[in-house]
C-alpha cells in the first residue's frame, strides 16, 4: 500500500516538473488564425488564458502597431490579439494567460476531473491529445488506429517471443558451461549487445524488406486487410528481440551457473537427486529470484526502445508520434507532456510488478514484512 502511494506521489512530480517547464517554454501554437482562434478559445475555457476585448481607439492602434511591427513579444510574450473582424478591425480579442500557478492548479483539476490534458498544436490540431493517443474521432468513434494499442501489441508480442527463447539458451549454456556450445552462444549474445537496435532493424528491412521481399518493408495502412498485418509484425518484433534475447540469455547464464555450484545443489545430489532433478526443483526456483525483476524492467527497456524503431518502420505508435511532436520548431508539448505520462506510468507500475514478483517467485521473501 505504502509502495502504491509512493509511485503516484513520484508520477505526480514528475508531471508536475513537466508541465511547469513546458509552461516555461517558448510556445507553439497552431499556425493559422482560424486554428489559432479555436485553440486559444479553448485555453480560455479551461482556465489557462483570460479573455479581454478591447474597443478603446488608442488601445486598438497600439495593438495594432504592436501587431504589424512583431513588438507583442516583449512585454507579453504568450499574449494573442485577434480582430473581432479581419475586415474593420476596430475591436480585438486579447488572450493573456493567467499566472503560473494558476494554471498548474487547473490542469490538475482538468486532468482529475474531466481526463483533459489539452489540446494537440501541432500533430493533429485542435483535437484533445489522448484521443490522437487511442484514435478516437471528433464524433466519439475510433478509428482503429490507437497508436498506444500498436505499441503495446508490437512490445507484449516481443516481449512473449524472447523470453523463452532467451530462457532456453541461457540454460543451454549454463548446462554446458565452456563447453563450445556455451562458448558459440555467448559469442552471439557478445554481438548482439554490442549491435545497437537501430542497426539491427535496418539490416532486417533491408534483407527481409527489399532484398528477399519476405516481409512488407514498411507498416501496411490500416485499410489493408489479410495476411500482411500479421506478417508486418515480424521483423520490427525481431528487431526489438534480438538485444533482449542476447540480454536474458547472458543474465540467466550467469544466476544458473552461480547457483548450480552452489552449496545446496551438491548436497540435493549427494542425496540422490539426479542433474536433472536438482536443476528444476532447486537450481532454476532459486535462479529466477533476480531473472524475473529483470523481465519485468526488460519491458519498459523495449517500449523505450520501440520509440526509435517505429520511426525507421513507419509504425503509427507511442513512439513515432512522439518524436513528430518533439520535432525542432514544432513543438507539441501538450502531446509530448500525455506521452511522457504514459512512459511514466508504465515505468513505475513496473517497479511496483518488481516487488511482488519477488513474494510470487519465492514465498519467503516478503518485501517490507516485519516479524
Amino acid at each position: 500500500m505504502i509502495r502504491t502511494i509512493w509511485i503516484f506521489i513520484i508520477i505526480s512530480i514528475i508531471l508536475s516538473l513537466n508541465f511547469i517547464l513546458l509552461k516555461l517554454a517558448p510556445e507553439f501554437p497552431p499556425v493559422t488564425e482560424e486554428q489559432k482562434g479555436i485553440y486559444y478559445a479553448r485555453q480560455v475555457a479551461d482556465g489557462y488564458m483570460t479573455l479581454r476585448v478591447v474597443e478603446d481607439p488608442d488601445e486598438v492602434d497600439e495593438i495594432q502597431y504592436k501587431v504589424a511591427n512583431n513588438l507583442t513579444l516583449g512585454e507579453c510574450p504568450k499574449c494573442y490579439y485577434r480582430p473581432d473582424d479581419p475586415t474593420n478591425p476596430q475591436k480585438y480579442w486579447v488572450y493573456e494567460p493567467v499566472a503560473l500557478s494558476t494554471q498548474y492548479f487547473r490542469w490538475v483539476g482538468n486532468v482529475v476531473t474531466e481526463w483533459n490534458w489539452g489540446l494537440s498544436t501541432r500533430v493533429a490540431v485542435n483535437t484533445p491529445v489522448f484521443d490522437v493517443l487511442i484514435g478516437r474521432n471528433a464524433d466519439g468513434t475510433f478509428s482503429g488506429s490507437s497508436r498506444i494499442r500498436t505499441t503495446m501489441t508490437l512490445n507484449l508480442i516481443a516481449l512473449a517471443f524472447y523470453i523463452p527463447i532467451g530462457f532456453t539458451l541461457g540454460i543451454i549454456a549454463a548446462l554446458n558451461k565452456n563447453s563450445w556450445i556455451d562458448n558459440a552462444i555467448s559469442f552471439f549474445v557478445m554481438v548482439f549487445i554490442s549491435v545497437p537496435s537501430f542497426v539491427v532493424m535496418t539490416m532486417l528491412v533491408m534483407i527481409f524488406g527489399f532484398q528477399l521481399g519476405w516481409f512488407p518493408n514498411q507498416w501496411p495502412a490500416n485499410d489493408l486487410g489479410g495476411a500482411i498485418q500479421y506478417t508486418a509484425l515480424v521483423i520490427p518484433v525481431l528487431g526489438l528481440s534480438f538485444g533482449a534475447i542476447a540480454g536474458l540469455t547472458r543474465t540467466t547464464r550467469a544466476e544458473l551457473t552461480e547457483v548450480l555450484t552452489s552449496e545446496f545443489v551438491l548436497l540435493a545430489r549427494t542425496k540422490g537427486l539426479t542433474r536433472r532433478q536438482a536443476v528444476i526443483r532447486h537450481a532454476m526456483r532459486n535462479s529466477m529470484v533476480p531473472l524475473v525483476p529483470g523481465i519485468i524492467f526488460s519491458f519498459v527497456g523495449l517500449l523505450s526502445g520501440s520509440v526509435i524503431i517505429e520511426r525507421i518502420y513507419s509504425i503509427p505508435g507511442m513512439g513515432r508520434i512522439y518524436l513528430r511532436a518533439m520535432t525542432q520548431g514544432q513543438y507539441d508539448y501538450n502531446l509530448v507532456l500525455a506521452i511522457t505520462a504514459f512512459y511514466t506510468i508504465i515505468g513505475l507500475f513496473a517497479v511496483l510488478l518488481v516487488d511482488l514478483s519477488y513474494g510470487i517467485v519465492d514465498p519467503r521473501i516478503r518485501m517490507g514484512a516485519r516479524r
